[in-house]
């Protein structure tokens, strides 16, 4: 099955949506060795495990969604 191309917008609310935390914002970007990649922007007490989080989410979502140029 082809994997359904998404905006970094879209991904980016679909990443933050899984997150369930507010005050956090994630950008997603090109990435030359996974197609896209994600980024959490939040208070730095918190940020190492939502970066982490986020990662886990987009490694599930990699696996359906590409990055729409």
């Amino acid at each position: 099955m082809a994997k359904q191309p998404k905006t970094s917008a879209e991904l980016e609310d679909m990443i933050l949506q899984k997150l369930l935390i507010g005050g956090a914002y994630v950008s997603v970007r090109p990435d030359p060795i996974y197609g896209w990649q994600a980024t959490v922007i939040t208070a730095p007490k918190h940020a190492k495990g939502i970066q982490e989080r986020a990662d886990t989410i987009a490694a599930e979502l990699r696996k359906k969604f590409t990055l729409k140029g």
